[in-house]
């Protein structure tokens, strides 16, 4: 989009949860804040990381967990679309509550329907997705891109499976399954901003696309990619503006460290700026907000 740009307000959740609104219009991707301290999980880290002092109960992969709905409370007052990448607890368990609340529409796969549709969200406020979709709304559109999940556990975590339509709540951790992946374009207030959820993506069905602003995954399963972010970048034009996501250790309580995984991060800086020295790169902290106006961005 050429015309006039509106302000445009990023927050970011930790994990890939983000907020953007340009005032008018308020769109969450993946908004996780319960940051359960699991145990026995067969994909990735088996087990939360946790500090000194930790007091969050530990919840078995076979367990329901606790939804922190303070916290979530706390940190979104509105929102007029919730899209989610896909269904694992560390994205959609937190849905409900927020299109509750809100009654905001829930853009995502199946199983991200049922899981809405099985927590009490009307279907009205539901949108089933398979990716390829282009959506026009009132103030903003919306492009459904499908993608591909991180390559977890050494290239050995793949999951095809569907959250069923009639599964029963409380949800348990292993309830929360993959259920397919889909990435977003939202255009909305003059900009045109990429949602990467995962570290992956398939390089035909983002060739050619020129955001604005790119949110791309930085954690470390981004190595087990072929050359991740040349071919990314290369594929979307060089973005002028790349903000990192889904970088931190979201096993860990908001508040503890995070050196680790900020370190790795700015592994993913300087990748970046290998291949587009002119694009700026932002590793955003726990709900810090980035403000972008037509003539750059304000931190």
């Amino acid at each position: 989009m050429k015309g006039s740009r509106a302000e445009l307000r990023l927050t970011h959740f930790g994990a890939a949860g983000w907020s953007l609104t340009d005032g008018a219009t308020t769109v969450l991707l993946d908004p996780y804040f319960s940051r359960v301290r699991f145990k026995n999980r067969p994909y990735g880290a088996s087990d939360a990381a946790t500090v000194p002092g930790d007091r969050r109960p530990v919840v078995d992969y076979t367990e329901a967990p606790t939804h922190d709905t303070e916290t979530v409370d706390r940190h979104v007052a509105r929102a007029d679309f919730v899209l989610l990448s896909h269904s694992h607890f560390n994205h959609a368990m937190d849905m409900p509550h927020i299109a509750r609340k809100t009654g905001a529409t829930v853009i995502g796969t199946e199983s991200t329907a049922n899981i809405a549709r099985a927590s009490g969200v009307p279907d009205a406020q539901i949108i089933t997705a398979r990716g390829g979709e282009d959506f026009q709304f009132d103030r903003l559109s919306i492009k459904v891109i499908p993608s591909l999940h991180s390559a977890l556990s050494n290239k050995h975590y793949w999951s095809s499976g569907t959250i069923p339509r009639d599964v029963k709540t409380p949800l348990r951790l292993k309830d929360y399954v993959e259920g397919g992946m889909l990435a977003y374009m939202v255009r909305i207030g003059g900009w045109q901003v990429l949602l990467f959820g995962g570290m992956n993506y398939i390089e035909r069905e983002v060739a050619g696309l020129r955001p604005d602003v790119a949110l791309i995954a930085a954690a470390k399963p981004r190595r087990e990619i072929h050359d991740y972010t040349r071919r990314l970048l290369g594929a979307l034009g060089r973005p002028r503006i790349i903000i990192a996501t889904h970088w931190d250790n979201q096993g860990l309580p908001f508040g503890a460290p995070q050196h680790e995984a900020r370190a790795e991060a700015e592994t993913f800086v300087a990748e970046v700026k290998a291949v587009a020295p002119r694009t700026r790169v932002v590793v955003p902290a726990h709900f810090q907000m980035i403000v972008l106006h037509k003539r750059g961005v304000l931190k």
